[in-house]
Parts: C-alpha cells; structure tokens; sequence
C-alpha cells in the first residue's frame, strides 16, 4: 500500500509529472490499471459443493465455461445470483461470497488452483478464474458490487471477454514461452475493459445528466488517492481536498459519477472492512464497533444488520460454515 502524508493530498508540480498529463481543465488523467500479478487458472465445483476464493485484496473474474452455479456476495448488499453457461462475473476479495451447485450444501472449501489445460467433463461445473492482486482495483470493485456479463444481455462484451478467453486457452495449451506474462497481462486487460464497459453503461441508466468528463476525472482522482488509504480518516473536507473542489460541488459530483454519498460509501468500507476481520479472527463485537468507528456495540450492530440483513454474529457464524443461509 501506498502511504502519503495529509500535505500531499493538495497535489503538487512533482505530483502531477507523476501522476501524467493534465487535460484543459486541470483535471488529472487517468491512470492505467496495473495488471501486474495477474493469473488465470480452471477449477471445478461438484454436485452440492459450496466454494470460495481466496480472501484479500484481490479481484477476481469467473468465468462459467459449463454448467449452473449460485453466487452469494454479502456486499455491497446480500445478494444471490444464478450464474448460467458462459456468463462472467467480476467480484471482489474484500467482499464475503460463496459458490454453490445446489441448495443443500456444507461448509464452504477453497476452489482449487488447476492448470488451465486440464479439463473434467464429469464434474458438474467448470471455470476459469482470473484474479488481480490489486488493492485499488478490489476495493473499487468492491464499492460497486458484483459485475456481471451475460450473453443473452450483453452480447458484445460477453463475445470480447470469450474471444479473450479463448486465446488464453491457446496461450497456456501452446508450453512456456519467454512473453507469456505480457500476452497473459494483456488478454486480462481487454476483460477489464469490458467489465469497465459493463459497468459504465449501468451508470448511464441511472443518472442520464451525468457530470462533465473533467469533474469525473477530479473524482476517480480523489477516489484513487482514498483506495491507497483506506484506514485514513477520511472526511468531505479531505476527500473534497483531494479532488480539488468544493465539499458541496464535490459531494454533487461524487453521487452523480457513483451513484451513492461520499459518507455511504465510506461508512460501507469500514463495514466490509471489520466483516472479513470478523469471519476471520474471533474479534470482539466492541472491538469491532471501535475499529468500524462506532461509539457504541448497539449502534454498531444495528448498522450491521442494515448493511448485511442479519447480526454479526450470525454473519460470523454463516461466513465460516457453521450454519447454512437461510
């Protein structure tokens, strides 16, 4: 993770030069994701098995060459979607989330690494998992929740993401070569663009006067500069600092580009931050309360349950396999 002091949040000349070119409105240009890390390996679900993948600052893309499988993500709301052949979903690893084949399953496993030549046709589902090990990246996944990409609804990113897919295939079937990591680094950017692509055009369902380009820039920059410091006490003040304009014009912006309150966003983070503490650690509701910057265990877990539909410690108890969800 990258730590900058308060001061640096205004941007400076050395900044910028780093940071590359400013368009005509002062805004800063975006940067590239770095797709440094990623890999891609199959792996397989039998009959009511229930899987997940590895926690952390990952994102993930799943690919469902075969096969019905059920997502359940618990951020940023619980929800259950029912994965058909050839759809492609994009999660975080910041957020809680299970893989079932049935409705009758035990405690959730890891999915297992397999090379990505292998192949069982007997088993129920196969996929092919992509994942970036990028902080910014999964936790601006994790902000906006599962994308997903159908065929039936989506029929040109989803053709993009199977070309891509497809010659990824060819990639590991074809034996070590000295560029593989570049061919591979490549084929998992033309996915995240269709991804991005995806998700862009909700936003223009949702909020058809969107602000200009160069105000969305100042905020995916204020945003950029937040995912490398999360656990900073964010405020309006220093996230609005950060973007280079007013609190009333950037709290505007923010809604308008994001769908959702800069303090709904915030307050949602630390919630999923002290979630994935608390399926993994035995983390005291108090001392939950405190880290999520509650004063109170009460408000705390009234806030939970608004957030995940159900306590904390039933949550903690479910994450963990100990119950199935209802």
């Amino acid at each position: 993770m990258v730590v900058r002091r308060e001061a640096d949040l205004v941007s400076s000349d050395e900044d910028r030069k780093k940071s590359g070119p400013m368009s005509e409105d002062g805004a800063r240009g975006s940067r590239d994701v770095h797709m440094d890390g990623v890999e891609f390996f199959r792996t397989f679900a039998g009959q009511s098995e229930r899987r997940v993948l590895e926690p952390g600052n990952f994102s993930y893309c799943a690919l469902l060459q075969r096969g019905n499988l059920n997502i359940e993500v618990d951020y940023p709301r619980n929800t259950r979607i029912r994965l058909q052949e050839r759809d492609v979903i994009a999660v975080s690893g910041l957020a809680h989330h299970s893989f079932s084949s049935g409705n009758r399953c035990g405690a959730a496993k890891s999915f297992a690494r397999c090379d990505m030549p292998e192949r069982r046709p007997d088993v129920a589902a196969e996929l092919i998992i992509g994942v970036v090990p990028n902080e910014a990246l999964a936790l601006g996944s994790l902000m906006v929740g599962p994308i997903l990409i159908r065929p039936g609804e989506h029929s040109d990113l989803s053709r993009q993401v199977w070309q891509a897919a497809e010659m990824l295939e060819t990639e590991y079937a074809s034996g070590d070569t000295l560029d593989r990591t570049l061919v591979v680094r490549r084929l998992a950017e033309i996915m995240l663009i269709n991804m991005t692509r995806r998700l862009m055009r909700d936003r223009v369902d949702e909020t058809p006067r969107r602000a200009g380009s160069g105000t969305e820039k100042q905020i995916m920059q204020a945003l950029d500069i937040f995912f490398e410091m999360p656990n900073k006490r964010w405020d309006l003040v220093a996230l609005s600092r950060a973007a280079g304009m007013s609190r009333t014009r950037f709290a505007e912006t923010f809604k308008a580009v994001t769908g959702q309150t800069p303090a709904r966003v915030l307050n949602r983070l630390r919630l999923a931050t002290v979630a994935r503490r608390m399926a993994a650690e035995d983390l005291p509701v108090e001392a939950a309360a405190e880290a999520a910057g509650y004063r109170s265990a009460a408000a705390f877990v009234r806030a939970f349950q608004r957030e995940h539909g159900e306590t904390p410690a039933r949550w903690r108890r479910r994450s963990r396999g100990d119950e199935n969800p209802s």
